[in-house]
């Protein structure tokens, strides 16, 4: 299992039926509180959450319940969930404090339930009775700052170390510490985080910039925030509608106090996007100096760590082999031959006990797994559910290209220029190819509308030269010199045709062919 740091979404402040400003059904008997308890549960996996706090006013009686229905959740096959799979629960409590403001106090999500009630107790709260609906009325507690809450605290072994304190940093109202008057109890808290009920965005320019630590009267104290959803509805309808996303490898106090400090990479207000590719585990099926091992990969970063000769450099080295890493090709007489010394320990170590190395790494969230034997280097490829494939060393290269320097190929990185360029371009190769590609299409489609233009152009000059045609063609056949034109070839002889007037002679062939022959030159000269 991977242990190492992952981002988890979470609701740091969750109510439930005890709380007095609750929305819903009552919860009194045993059952009914089991109930809700394992619904609520059930909501979170519905919505995403990873985490939760439980943050009645003053009291943690449901912690218990919503820890254990955590603890019982199964899977769709009705099989118990593993640990880490698990929803996080996290005791807390919601506190009025004389400050004046309000704040959250969270423990471990290991924290011994049997530690509840001495929580409480250091606090001067008294508990209300476990039948009780409802919690008692709140009191505020007499508590002048929040320095002074942790130094209450602390005075209990059992809880120094174990808790983290965020205050009310909203940006209006009662409850929150950026008001007027407060800024020297900001100050002076030892706080490294604090909450906001609903939509971060909704803090103003002013009160952003003092959580930010840009306000000089403020101190220039800068603190993580987290927005949460102050769910009171029975109908879960706030639950994780404002969540936070938090990066740890164990669920404590300590974990998020340096989730706080360490903010900008380990504090989101939306899902982090986390790389498209990453190696999941390397897998060797025997080793003459390592023997066999299985070794899981965080999808962010992985440190080994160790002493001379532990074997960090050869898990690397197999790993490099069984993905077809090309070595870089810086060569001078000060470089080993990283491409021998690897050939070297596959004959060596894995070779003599017909060993093979398997790597798994994901691709947009589909698992693929490179297989590689050390008798022939040959190559085999699973990919999601299919079955081992043959492939070449070219396929697993084009699905996950790496980079890999040794300490003194690094440093010679940046004096040479085709390195260099190596370096920048191998991560991101099918981005460029993609870019590539992407650019040849819109030059053919530019080109394409381009050469649509010129044939617009020029059917557009035609049917202007068309039109110019009609007009002119229109305007003769409406002149009035034109039209007179017309009405004299009507009426006299001159207009018809010359052939016309020659036949028969006259022009009046039909009455020249009724008059006696000695007529016919005497009629024509009339």
């Amino acid at each position: 299992m991977d242990k190492g740091a992952h981002f988890h979404c979470c609701d740091l402040q969750v109510h439930t039926p005890r709380d007095l400003q609750w929305t819903g059904a009552t919860c009194i008997t045993e059952d009914e509180r089991r109930s809700y308890a394992t619904e609520l549960v059930g909501a979170c996996r519905a919505r995403g959450i990873n985490g939760i706090a439980i943050t009645d006013h003053h009291d943690m009686l449901f912690v218990s319940y919503v820890r254990r229905a955590a603890e019982e959740e199964t899977d769709p096959n009705g099989a118990p969930l593993q640990a880490h799979e698990r929803l996080v629960v996290f005791p807390a409590m919601e506190l009025t404090l004389a400050v004046p403001c309000q704040a959250l106090i969270l423990f471990d999500a290991e924290f011994p339930e049997d530690l509840f009630s001495l929580a409480m107790t250091a606090l001067a709260i008294t508990p209300s009775a476990h039948d009780k609906e409802r919690t008692a009325e709140i009191q505020r507690l007499n508590i002048q700052s929040l320095r002074e809450l942790k130094a209450t605290l602390d005075k209990h072994a059992y809880l120094k170390g174990r808790y983290i304190i965020l205050p009310n940093v909203g940006e209006s109202g009662q409850f929150s510490l950026l008001r007027k008057g407060l800024a020297q109890k900001y100050v002076e808290m030892p706080c490294v985080g604090g909450y906001v009920d609903g939509d971060i965005n909704k803090l103003g320019r002013g009160n952003a910039a003092i959580v930010a630590g840009t306000v000089k009267e403020w101190g220039n104290k800068r603190i993580a925030c987290f927005q949460t959803s102050d769910n009171r509805f029975a109908d879960h309808r706030l639950l994780g509608k404002w969540t936070t996303w938090i990066k740890w490898a164990i669920p404590s106090a300590e974990a998020l106090r340096q989730a706080c400090l360490a903010q900008e990479s380990r504090i989101m207000q939306a899902a982090p996007k986390l790389p498209a590719v990453v190696i999941s585990s390397i897998s060797v099926s025997n080793s003459a100096f390592l023997g066999p091992f299985d070794l899981e990969l965080n999808p962010q970063y992985n440190a080994l760590i160790g002493g001379r000769g532990t074997g960090k450099s050869t898990i690397l080295e197999y790993l490099r082999w069984a993905l077809c890493d090309q070595p870089p090709t810086i060569s001078d007489e000060d470089t080993p031959n990283y491409q021998a010394r690897r050939a070297r320990l596959v004959e060596q170590t894995l070779k003599p006990l017909n060993a093979s190395v398997q790597v798994a790494f994901e691709v947009n969230g589909v698992s693929h797994i490179v297989r590689r034997s050390s008798q022939d280097g040959t190559l085999l490829m699973k990919i999601a559910g299919a079955d081992m494939q043959p492939c070449t060393e070219h396929d697993v290269r084009a699905l996950l290209p790496i980079q890999a320097y040794s300490q003194k190929q690094l440093s010679n990185v940046s004096v040479r220029i085709d390195e260099l360029v190596r370096f920048i371009t191998v991560p991101i190769q099918a981005d460029l190819a993609r870019t590539a590609q992407e650019a040849r299409e819109r030059a053919d489609a530019v080109r394409s509308a381009y050469a649509a233009r010129l044939r617009q152009r020029s059917l557009t000059q035609a049917l202007q030269n068309h039109q110019l045609e009609e007009q002119s063609l229109t305007q003769q056949a409406g002149c009035p010199a034109r039209r007179a034109h017309g009405a004299l070839g009507r009426g006299s002889a001159a207009s018809r045709p010359r052939q016309e007037l020659r036949r028969g002679g006259g022009g009046c062939p039909d009455v020249a062919r009724s008059r006696p022959k000695r007529q016919r030159g005497r009629d024509c000269a009339a």
